[in-house]
C-alpha cells in the first residue's frame, strides 16, 4: 500500500482495535533451546546448583530474551551436540578475548510484537516499532562484527547468515519515527501539511485569546494565561462575570470560583483545529498500518534474526563468565576423567575463597572412592565432578585448567545429602534407598553416578556392605561411579579392586585443618576420635570410646596411620626435590634475564655514544671547514688559530675518550706506528701517526688527534669496499688518502639504484674526501626515476657546509639525472 492510499472506513474499525488484540505464548517463535536429555533428572541438576549457574549467567545477558536463553540451557543428550555447543561458546570466547567484547547493547523482546504485525490490518504502536528497530541496529552491529571472524573461527559460521539485516526496513523506520515511537513530520507531504496548519491554528487561537486575557478586563478575567479544557482552547473567567463574557462554559475550577469559557470567535477556530488533528491522526493511523505491514512482511526475517541475537547474547554471557572465573573448554571422554585444578562454580560465584582440586579417573578405571575426615571436601569434590560435567555437556566453559577432561554422560544421576521426609514418612535411610530405587530404574550407560556416604543410617556393617554392593552394581551397569565413604570395608574393597581409583582427601595432622586436596593412592584417616579431642570432647568419654573398639578396627587404624605417615614424608621429599628443581629452573631464568638486560643495557649505551660519536665527528668536520676556510684567506693569526683548534680538539678528544673507556679486560701490548687502533668505548678509528711517551697522535683521514695510549686498543686494518667509492690505501703513518684506484682526485659520484639512507653517507664521505684534495666542484649522479632521490640530494646540500652552491647540469651532460656542486 503506497504512503499516500486513503484509510477506508471498512478498514479502520480493525485497526483500532488490533492494538489491543492478544497473542497466546505458544504463537511467539522459541528461543533457540539445547534439548532435555531423558536422563537429566530435575531434582539432580537442582542437588548439583545446576540451575544457580545458569541464573549466574542470566545475569550477565544484556537483554530479557538472552536471559531466557540462558535459563533454557540443558545438557546435551548427544556428544556431536555438546561437543558443537562447547565450540561454539570457546569460538566466541576467543574473539572476545582476541578482538575486544562483541558490540552488544540491550535490546528489547519484539516476539510478541512480530506475532501482531502479521495479523492484517494490524498496527504497531510507535514505540512497539521502535523497539523492532532496535532489535535491527543490533543485527546490523553484529552482523558487521562477526563478518570477518568466522574465517577463523569456523563454529559459528551459522550465526551472521541468520542474522538478517533488512537494510530498507531498518532505513523506513529510521527515517519516519523519532526515538520516542513518534511520526516525524516528514514521514509523509500530507502529515506534514496538516502538522504545519495546526501550528498555525493554534498560534492564531492563542494569539487572539492572549490579546483577550491582557486587554484590561481585569473584573472580567480571572487570570492572564491561555489553557485548554476538552480539547478546546479556553480562557478562565470569574464565575460572577461569566455573563460579561460571550462563549460557551467549557470546565469550571474545583472551587466554583472561575469558570473556563471559549469566546464566540474562538469556536470556529477551535472547531477548524479539532478537524485538522482528526485528520493528523488518521494520517498518522495510516502511516502505522503500513509500518505494520512492512514488519509483517518480514516476520519470518525478523524472527530468525531476532532468535540469533538471543543466542548471541547468551554466549556473550557466557563469555563474560568465563572470563571472570577463568573458564576452559574441555574435552570429552569415554570413560575417562582429569579435571585440573577444578572450581564449584556455587563457590566461586558466592565470592568465597577456593582452593582448586585434581578430579581424575584414569582410562581402564570405573569408579573412584573418597575418603578421609569430615570437612575436608568429599562432597565438594563429587558436586565439582557433575556439576562441570553437566556444564561442559550444556556448552558452557567450566572454571578449570586447560587439558581438563570430563566423561560424556546421557545420565547423571546423585544420591547426596539427607532427603529424610516426615511427610513422606521416610527415614534418612529409606530416603535414600527410594532414591537409589529409582537410578536404577532408569540406569543405562553411559552414565555418571555421584554417591555421598552410601549406605549411611543403618547399622554400619549392613551399611558397609550395602555401599560396596552399590558401587560394584553401578560399575557393572556400565557407569562411573564416584563415592565417597569412611567405613574401612569399603575403603579395603578399593584398594583391592583394580577398576577402582582410591583417594582421600588431605588434612594437616597436627591441626586438622583441611587442605581441599586429593592424595590419590591413599586410604585415608577418618580421624573422627582425634578431631573430637582436638574439639573438646571430655576425656574419659573419648578413652571409653577407644576401649570399646575391636582389636581388628585399631590394628587396621594404626596400620593406616602408619601408611599416612609414610605416606606424608614422601610427599614431603618429593615436594622439596620439585621446590629445588623450580628454584633452580627460576635462576635459570633470572640469569638468562640479567644477560639479556645487560646486553640490552649495552646495545643503548653503544648507540647512545655512536649517536653522540656522529655528532661529535660532524661538529668537528664542520669547525675544521672554517679553519681551512681561514686558512684558505692567510690571516695574520691564522697559525696561532689552527694550533688552538688543534689543541682543543686534541683535548676533547681525549676527555670524551676517557670518559667513555671502560676498563681493559687484559693487559694488551701497546699499540705501535702505523697500526690502526680504536679509541676504546667509541667507534673513532685511525692509524697511530705518532707516539710521545702514553701518548699517542692519531691520523683519521686529513684530521688527526691526540689520545693516551692506554685508550687505544689495536684493531685489523679495514678492507675496501668493492663497491665503494673511494679506497684508503697504505699503513705506515704517512701514507696518502688515495681516491679510485688511479688516484685521481673524486670529481663525479654515482648513487643511482641506492637506498636514500645509503647514498646520503656515501655522497658525506665523497663530499669529505673532494673537499680535502682541494676539488672545486663535483658532480652527483642520481638519475631521476621518482624524484625522491635526487630531492634527498638537494636537501642535503643546502645544508651542507662543503657546498656554496648546486645547478643540474648541462643537457648534453645528463641534465636533470645529475648535479653539480661547487665547494668551498
Amino acid at each position: 500500500m503506497p504512503l499516500d492510499a486513503p484509510v477506508t472506513s471498512a478498514v479502520a474499525p480493525s485497526i483500532r482495535m488490533t492494538p489491543h488484540c492478544r497473542v497466546r505464548r505458544r504463537d511467539l517463535p522459541p528461543t533457540r533451546r539445547i534439548e532435555y536429555v531423558p536422563g537429566m533428572r530435575p531434582r539432580d541438576l537442582d542437588a548439583l546448583a545446576f540451575p544457580a549457574v545458569l541464573e549466574a549467567l542470566a545475569a550477565l545477558a544484556v537483554s530479557a530474551i538472552g536471559a531466557e536463553a540462558c535459563r533454557a540451557l540443558r545438557p546435551a543428550g548427544e556428544r556431536t551436540r555438546a561437543e558443537a555447543a562447547l565450540a561454539r561458546q570457546w569460538s566466541l570466547f576467543r574473539i572476545a578475548e582476541t578482538s575486544g567484547a562483541v558490540p552488544l547493547a540491550s535490546f528489547p523482546d519484539v516476539r510478541e510484537s512480530l506475532a501482531l504485525a502479521e495479523h492484517e490490518g494490524a498496527v504497531l504502536a510507535g514505540e512497539r516499532l521502535v523497539e523492532v528497530r532496535t532489535v535491527l541496529r543490533q543485527v546490523r552491529t553484529a552482523r558487521q562484527f562477526l563478518a570477518s571472524k568466522i574465517a577463523e573461527f569456523p563454529a559459528l559460521a551459522d550465526l551472521p547468515p541468520r542474522l538478517h539485516t533488512l537494510p530498507e526496513v531498518e532505513a523506513t523506520l529510521s527515517r519516519m519515527l523519532d526515538d520516542a515511537g513518534l511520526l516525524r513530520d516528514d514521514a509523509s507531504p500530507r502529515l506534514g501539511e496538516l502538522r504545519a496548519l495546526l501550528r498555525d491554528l493554534r498560534q492564531e487561537i492563542e494569539a487572539r485569546l492572549e490579546r483577550l486575557v491582557s486587554g484590561g478586563a481585569e473584573d472580567k478575567i480571572a487570570d492572564r494565561y491561555v489553557t485548554v479544557r476538552n480539547n478546546r482552547f479556553v480562557v478562565p473567567v470569574k464565575a460572577g462575570a461569566a455573563t460579561q463574557v460571550a462563549g460557551v462554559v467549557q470546565d469550571r475550577s474545583a472551587s466554583g470560583e472561575t469558570l473556563f469559557v471559549e469566546p464566540l470567535f474562538a469556536i470556529e477556530l477551535n472547531n477548524r483545529l479539532l478537524l485538522a488533528r482528526k485528520e493528523e491522526e488518521a494520517e498518522e493511523l495510516r502511516l502505522l498500518m503500513l509500518l505494520t505491514a512492512q514488519i509483517g512482511a518480514a516476520r519470518h526475517e525478523l524472527t530468525t534474526a531476532l532468535g540469533a541475537l538471543a543466542e548471541l547474547d547468551r554466549l556473550t554471557a557466557g563469555a563474560l563468565f568465563a572470563r571472570r572465573f577463568g573458564c576452559t573448554a574441555p574435552a570429552f571422554g569415554d570413560d575417562e576423567v582429569d579435571l585440573r585444578q577444578a572450581r564449584h562454580p556455587e563457590l566461586l560465584l558466592a565470592g568465597r575463597p577456593v582452593v582448586p582440586i585434581d578430579v581424575r579417573i584414569a582410562g581402564g578405571k570405573r569408579a573412584l572412592v573418597l575418603t578421609g575426615p569430615n570437612t575436608g571436601g568429599k562432597s565438594v569434590a563429587l558436586k565439582t565432578l557433575g556439576l562441570l560435567t553437566a556444564l561442559a555437556q550444556a556448552g558452557v566453559l567450566i572454571p578449570a585448567a586447560e587439558g581438563s577432561v570430563v566423561p560424556f554422560v546421557t545420565g547423571i544421576y546423585t544420591d547426596l545429602g539427607d532427603d529424610q521426609s516426615i511427610e513422606r514418612n521416610l527415614s534418612t535411610f529409606s530416603s535414600h534407598v527410594v532414591n537409589l530405587i529409582e537410578v536404577f530404574a532408569v540406569l543405562a550407560p553411559p552414565a555418571l553416578v555421584l554417591l555421598d556416604e552410601p549406605g549411611v543410617g543403618t547399622d554400619p556393617d549392613e551399611g558397609a556392605a550395602l555401599a560396596v554392593a552399590l558401587v560394584d552394581h553401578a560399575m557393572g551397569r556400565g557407569a562411573l561411579v564416584a563415592a565417597a565413604t569412611h567405613y574401612a570395608a569399603v575403603k579395603l574393597y578399593a584398594l583391592n579392586e583394580p577398576r577402582i581409583e582410591l583417594a582421600a582427601v588431605d588434612i594437616d595432622p597436627v591441626r586438622f585443618a583441611p587442605r581441599f586436596r586429593l592424595v590419590y593412592g591413599s586410604l585415608g584417616e577418618s580421624l573422627g576420635l582425634a578431631m573430637a579431642r582436638q574439639l573438646g570432647l571430655p576425656a574419659p568419654v573419648l578413652a571409653a570410646a577407644e576401649a570399646r573398639r575391636t582389636m581388628s578396627a585399631r590394628e587396621l587404624a594404626d596400620a593406616i596411620a602408619r601408611l599416612e605417615t609414610s605416606r606424608r614424608r614422601h610427599d614431603e621429599e618429593h615436594q622439596a626435590v620439585v621446590d629445588e628443581r623450580r628454584a633452580l629452573a627460576e635462576l635459570e631464568r633470572e640469569h638468562s634475564r640479567l644477560v639479556a638486560e645487560l646486553r640490552e643495557r649495552r646495545r643503548a649505551r653503544w648507540d647512545t655514544e655512536l649517536a653522540e660519536a656522529r655528532d661529535f665527528v660532524r661538529t668537528l668536520k664542520a669547525e675544521g671547514r672554517e679553519i681551512l676556510d681561514l686558512l684558505r684567506r692567510r690571516p695574520p693569526d691564522a697559525a696561532r688559530t689552527f694550533s688552538e683548534f688543534v689543541r682543543g680538539r686534541d683535548e676533547e678528544i681525549a676527555a670524551r675518550a676517557a670518559a667513555t673507556a671502560e676498563p681493559a679486560a687484559a693487559p694488551e701490548s701497546p699499540p705501535a706506528l702505523g697500526a690502526h687502533v680504536e679509541v676504546r668505548g667509541s667507534t673513532i678509528r685511525g692509524e697511530v701517526a705518532e707516539i710521545n711517551g702514553d701518548v699517542a697522535r692519531v691520523q683519521r683521514g686529513s684530521v688527526s688527534f691526540r689520545v693516551p695510549l692506554a685508550q687505544l686498543r689495536v684493531v685489523p686494518a679495514p678492507t675496501p669496499s668493492p663497491g665503494s667509492p673511494f679506497v684508503s690505501r697504505g699503513t705506515g703513518p704517512r701514507s696518502a688518502r688515495v681516491v679510485a684506484a688511479d688516484d685521481a682526485p673524486p670529481t663525479e659520484l654515482h648513487l643511482v639504484g641506492l637506498r636514500t639512507a645509503e647514498a646520503l653517507d656515501r655522497l658525506e664521505r665523497f663530499l669529505d674526501h673532494a673537499q680535502t684534495a682541494g676539488v672545486a666542484s663535483v658532480r652527483i649522479v642520481h638519475g631521476i626515476g621518482s624524484g625522491a632521490l635526487k630531492r634527498a640530494v638537494t636537501e642535503y646540500l643546502t645544508r651542507s657546509s662543503y657546498c656554496t652552491r648546486f645547478t643540474e647540469a648541462e643537457p648534453n651532460r645528463g641534465g636533470a639525472g645529475v648535479t653539480v656542486a661547487e665547494l668551498l
